[in-house]
């Protein structure tokens, strides 16, 4: 497997630098979009805020919500995000959009522009709106160390750090960062398991103490210069995580012997990518991306019961490779026209083994190779016919070949063109009005081609060989409304028509064994409505502060493959809710904060025999930094100190609940950790 990856890799390095030094183009200035539909903020709009970095400055944006780009999607049509940095999107979708506005210091900001849909020569990727941080152009070099330690409320307690460095000058770049971030896991914590027959008679009951720790690191780099008149951005980056997980389970008053389970994840990535941008023209930007990422992941989870055993083993190894290039013209002042062409190569190799007491189970989709070869071609044009009204109509054919080789060999090819249209209403200068109408096509996860176990909750699940993508009918429309005072409120509601909708079914083996596995159920629907709010307080006499509000209600309807009845998708939140406050001080040169989020989530999932509801209660964080002089900066942070509590109620049948009754309630309350953090950060230059 590693040779295979190794030549991908260097088909893919080849394929770069071909994208990258042989495209003609030239370089976009920054800001030269049509300004009708921009609205810039200098530096005088942050003035009384004294942000400390563009993550700060980007939260102040009045009805903007950071939107990070998907690294689960393969290909980049689907998975970019609303964040531009001089006017470009960052070459990696794996990215953290968040942790690089960090890295860049409040003072070489210039100004940040919102971009709303119809700007000429800008490809919005279906966002409503973008965000485009822009830096000066003088000749500058900085550097940053943070460090610091993190702390939970039962004893674990680990090192932070940080490294960054940056250098500009006439037109070049170079930015590297080193990153190492531990983190104590939410499965974390003490809790109890009891077990209840129908009637509601108590027949178990279990304590439960787990220890889930997550350590994260980071080497990356980015160059950036001028190349044949054009702009060259070259990125690298390599992550690292080690998972580690302890759990005991033990008879709660009786003193017997108890369960045992280890689980190890250790996850290895390498990355490489470039953007090249260049302007033909006054009217004209070509833009060409090309990457190339592997991964390596190794897992284990042993569980040990008296005299009983099971290990699970599994290795995994993916890879991604991209090519695109994007072409955007402004024919007119109210026409702009785009077209853009994708090509992907993507694959998984997995080997999954399960043994009971030293004997092999077999797993279907425990021994596969999945290659999918990809291609997206796509068009658009927006139309300003009126002076308060914009159209958008567009239309991407995607093209995938699947062939999957190992214990369920099978080769497929889907085609599905997917239609957008799109209007735009500016009612007056503080009120917008958005409607869509689209066709989309979901993308199959690799992973529900691959057996996976859980020994610890004892569900055991196959892959799928034959899955399909799901495909909707979206129906959108949004409302937003801007105050005098800078604050906003978007309304946006979106209907799903689902074919193909993919949840759970059930999965028989050639020698009689059922399992759960992923599958697609028929028809269904999604209705969401969410809601956001950014306002200052000021004028409430909260002088610098400033609330955040997002909630999301979501429902959705599926008939049930195994009861025929009517139910929600799987793991499909019905409420997501999060509200923030921060106010600075800046003659203090310190800034506070709180936010909640989790707020009432719960989540349904639903097996062949069994029906499990999650819930959480909602978590919590208090910070505060503090501006020492002009290159110190501390901060403290305290999350959910007292802990959290998590939940879990699975109704087990005693086969398909269809025809068998419930044999079983088994119930799972834990309390999670709070935790503690604190770090410093010096920079210097600037």
């Amino acid at each position: 497997m590693m040779q295979n990856a190794v030549g991908t890799l260097r088909i893919g390095l080849v394929a770069l630098a071909c994208t990258a030094l042989a495209v003609p183009v030239r370089a976009q200035a920054p800001g030269s979009v049509g300004e009708p539909a921009i609205s810039a903020y200098g530096k005088e709009f942050f003035a009384g805020v004294a942000p400390a970095n563009a993550y700060d400055m980007v939260l102040r944006l009045p009805g903007f919500a950071i939107v990070e780009a998907d690294a689960d999607v393969r290909g980049y049509s689907a998975a970019q995000g609303n964040v531009l940095i001089d006017g470009a999107r960052p070459a990696s979708k794996r990215e953290d959009t968040g942790q690089l506005l960090k890295r860049i210091p409040a003072a070489s900001v210039e100004r940040i522009e919102l971009i709303r849909s119809g700007a000429s020569g800008v490809d919005m990727a279906g966002h409503p709106v973008l965000a485009n941080v822009i830096r000066h152009r003088d000749a500058v070099t900085e550097a940053a160390l943070e460090a610091g330690f993190v702390a939970s409320t039962d004893g674990w307690i680990a090192p932070s750090a940080q490294l960054e460095y940056g250098r500009r000058r006439e037109g070049r770049a170079l930015d590297l960062a080193l990153a190492f971030a531990p983190a104590l896991d939410d499965d974390s914590g003490r809790g109890r398991i009891r077990t209840f027959l129908p009637d509601g008679a108590l027949i178990d009951e279990r304590r439960t103490d787990t220890r889930a720790i997550k350590d994260k690191g980071k080497i990356s780099a980015s160059w950036r210069q001028p190349v044949a008149g054009g702009r060259l951005t070259l990125t690298g980056a390599v992550r690292s995580e080690r998972a580690r997980t302890d759990t005991g389970i033990v008879a709660a008053y009786s003193g017997e012997p108890g369960e045992i389970i280890d689980e190890g994840e250790d996850l290895l990535e390498a990355e490489v990518g470039a953007r090249y941008v260049r302007q033909l023209g006054k009217r004209t930007t070509l833009e060409a991306v090309a990457s190339q990422r592997l991964g390596w992941l190794e897992a284990e989870e042993r569980s040990r019961e008296g005299g009983d055993s099971e290990n699970f083993v599994q290795r995994t190894d993916t890879g991604e490779s991209i090519g695109r290039i994007d072409l955007t013209h402004e024919w007119s002042e109210t026409w702009s026209l785009n077209a853009s062409l994708e090509g992907a190569f993507n694959f998984l190799e997995s080997d999954a083994r399960l043994e009971e007491n030293g004997m092999p189970v077999f797993l279907p989709g425990s021994d596969v190779r999945i290659e999918e070869r990809r291609f997206e071609a796509a068009s658009g044009a927006s139309w300003r016919f009126a002076e308060r009204w914009m159209a958008e109509a567009g239309l991407r054919v995607e093209d995938s070949a699947i062939s999957q080789t190992g214990d369920s060999p099978l080769q497929r090819r889907f085609t599905y063109p997917k239609p957008r249209v799109a209007l735009r209403w500016e009612a007056d200068a503080r009120n917008q009005l958005r409607l869509s109408l689209s066709r989309e096509a979901g993308q199959l996860d690799f992973e529900d081609f691959v057996a996976s176990a859980s020994l610890d909750s004892g569900v055991v699940t196959a892959g799928n060989a034959e899955l399909a993508p799901d495909k909707i009918w979206r129906l959108a429309a949004a409302w937003e409304h801007r105050f005098p005072t800078d604050a906003a409120i978007t309304l946006r509601w979106t209907h799903d028509a689902i074919s193909d909708a993919v949840d759970r079914v059930l999965v028989t083996t050639a020698d009689g064994e059922v399992f759960d596995a992923p599958g697609n159920i028929g028809d269904g629907q999604r209705d969401t409505l969410a809601f956001e709010l950014s306002a200052p307080l000021d004028r409430f006499g909260l002088s610098g502060a400033h609330l955040r509000s997002s909630m999301l209600w979501r429902r959705s309807r599926v008939t049930d493959p195994t009861t025929g009845q009517r139910r929600s998708i799987s793991k499909e939140k019905p409420v997501e809710a999060s509200v923030s406050l921060t106010q600075d001080f800046p003659a203090l040169r310190m800034h506070w904060g709180i936010g909640f989020d989790h707020l009432a989530e719960r989540e349904s999932k639903y097996r062949f025999d069994e029906i499990s509801r999650e819930s959480e209660d909602s978590g919590w964080t208090v910070f505060i930094e503090r501006r020492i002089g002009q290159r110190w900066r501390v901060r403290a942070e305290a999350t959910d100190i007292g802990g959290r509590d998590f939940r879990e109620i699975r109704q087990k049948y005693d086969g398909p609940r269809s025809g068998f009754p419930i044999e079983e309630i088994e119930r799972r309350d834990r309390n999670s950790p709070g935790y503690f953090s604190l770090s410093f950060r010096r920079s210097t230059g600037g």
